[in-house]
């Protein structure tokens, strides 16, 4: 039956087919693609957070090291970039931009193929058609006066062979289409986020140092002001010196006294 309608739907039932073995292997490869690329993979990202705001970024960029996927290399460059205070914010953003188009760039390949299978499928089915039709009515005309409807019914239906496959090969890759990019948007919404948060407790930190310096500075003063108060009551009393007179007594007795 398969052959058959291949058949009779003519040379563009061929491409129709091969287009939806293109997109078949669209599908399978971004499935393979997302599962071993971690894309799916999330749940570090509370135990990292956590890490983030309490300062411990060493340990969160180890922990970011060690799991796979776009959202955990976008969120170790970020901690990497605010670990590193030798750098400018603008040199920061622009790095951690170009890590995060380089993963996007990665999880949109092939998309473009779907979007042309969804976009181009219903058109080679409609092609296929207008060819059915053009060589329908170009048979019923050839057989002059007698018209047989059978003839012109035969005709369009092998026609719309095409269409209904044209149709087969859009719907799915369309729907495909729908999907995957909503999970790349997914992807880059969430990744955005942690970039976000991530930078934005850069000032937190940089606040903590600040109060933490001035906290040190106040007390090397304060024991800078104790050591000179030390001295100072040591230059007024020095050590040493008789305290009384009768340490003088002491110091001074007289041996003319029996």
């Amino acid at each position: 039956m398969l052959d058959i309608i291949f058949v009779k739907g003519g040379f563009v039932m061929y491409v129709i087919v091969a287009l939806s073995i293109y997109v078949l292997g669209i599908i399978l490869f971004k499935a393979y693609q997302f599962y071993t690329g971690g894309v799916f993979n999330t749940q570090f990202i509370d135990r990292a957070m956590q890490l983030i705001k309490r300062g411990e970024l060493t340990d969160a960029s180890q922990l970011l090291s060690r799991e796979a996927g776009p959202l955990a290399r976008i969120m170790r460059v970020s901690v990497d970039g605010v670990m590193n205070r030798d750098i400018t914010m603008k040199s920061r953003e622009a790095e951690i931009a170009r890590v995060g188009s380089a993963e996007l760039r990665y999880l949109e390949s092939h998309m473009r193929g779907l979007e042309m299978a969804s976009s181009i499928g219903p058109l080679l089915g409609l092609l296929g058609t207008v060819i059915g039709m053009v060589a329908a009515f170009s048979k019923l005309s050839e057989s002059g006066a007698r018209v047989d409807p059978s003839m012109l019914a035969g005709g369009i239906w092998q026609a719309l062979i095409t269409t209904v496959g044209g149709l087969v090969v859009a719907v799915p890759a369309m729907g495909a289409y729908y999907l995957i990019d909503s999970i790349i948007e997914r992807v880059r919404a969430t990744m955005r986020d942690v970039t976000i948060q991530t930078l934005a407790l850069e000032d937190v930190f940089i606040k903590n140092e600040k109060e933490q310096e001035k906290r040190e500075i106040m007390e090397r003063e304060e024991r800078a002001r104790k050591l000179m108060e030390e001295q100072a009551e040591m230059l007024g009393n020095p050590r040493g010196a008789p305290q009384s007179s009768s340490t003088l007594h002491l110091l001074n007795p007289s041996y003319n006294k029996f």
